[in-house]
């Protein structure tokens, strides 16, 4: 692993401690799981895999509609939140396991259903996560990717920057916003098809998003500047800010892409 790769890692590992009792099962954390479930159409007796899988809420929202979920995560205190969750949930067919996206401790060919919920836009190496999931999922499988998607502005081309800026003050293990065009580049490149794509708003309250991940006060003092700002007229942020009453709010736009293994 390259020192830039461990570098980050840290900041993950150093963010989602922290964050860990806020991944509850409501909020922006469980945000749509069931338009993610029946997109990706699970069926029973299949083996999936929930790829830096945080608190499982994904691999948690499969489970019951599945033979058995293992959810793999670098973080430990988020998968016994995790494992606590699904436990008290009555749970039996998922188990929660540490390690590295990039470098999963599977043979080729072991699930039917390999997934991964907001994570590529938290990682070193997007390509590395997908790499590592074409490569588990059996040639009958299914690849299926839910992240934030933002899609680049020919007319402003420091839009990325910008939003990128804003996610960072926000939570500093943020990596960066990818578009559709890109994720369906890296299922492609590591042997996949992508077969669809579905576009989904996520609204939310911009306090309860900064509070969750412990932002400080002089970065949401900047936060709050910027996305004002885009209100009165100013550069766009890709968070298209809005005000419900005296609550901020913005919105991110989510991407469900579910792809299959190309034949070898």
């Amino acid at each position: 692993m390259d020192r830039s790769r461990d570098e980050h890692n840290a900041k993950v590992l150093e963010q989602f401690r922290l964050q860990a009792p806020t991944f509850t099962d409501t909020g922006v954390f469980a945000s749509n799981l069931d338009w993610i479930v029946d997109r990706l159409a699970p069926r029973p007796g299949e083996q999936a895999l929930d790829v830096a899988s945080g608190a499982g809420h994904l691999g948690r929202a499969l489970a019951p509609r599945l033979g058995h979920v293992s959810a793999l995560d670098l973080t430990p205190e988020m998968l016994a939140h995790g494992d606590r969750i699904a436990r008290d949930a009555g749970l039996r067919n998922i188990t929660f396991a540490v390690g590295d996206a990039t470098a999963l401790p599977w043979l080729d060919d072991q699930f039917d259903l390999v997934v991964c919920r907001l994570t590529l836009h938290q990682v070193a190496d997007p390509a590395a996560v997908v790499r590592e999931m074409v490569r588990v999922a059996r040639p009958d499988g299914r690849i299926g990717i839910t992240d934030l998607v933002l899609e680049p502005d020919e007319a402003d081309p420091d839009l990325v920057d910008r939003n990128t800026h804003l996610e960072r003050l926000r939570d500093p293990s943020h990596g960066r916003t990818l578009s559709t065009t890109e994720i369906h580049g890296l299922l492609t490149d590591a042997g996949a098809t992508p077969i669809s794509t579905e576009l989904r708003d996520n609204p939310l309250d911009v306090e309860d998003w900064m509070e969750r991940s412990h932002t400080p006060e002089a970065d949401r003092d900047e936060i709050r500047r910027q996305l004002d700002a885009e209100l009165a007229g100013g550069p766009a942020t890709g968070l298209r800010p809005g005000r419900d009453g005296d609550v901020r709010t913005m919105t991110h736009v989510w991407a469900t892409v579910l792809a299959e293994p190309r034949p070898a």
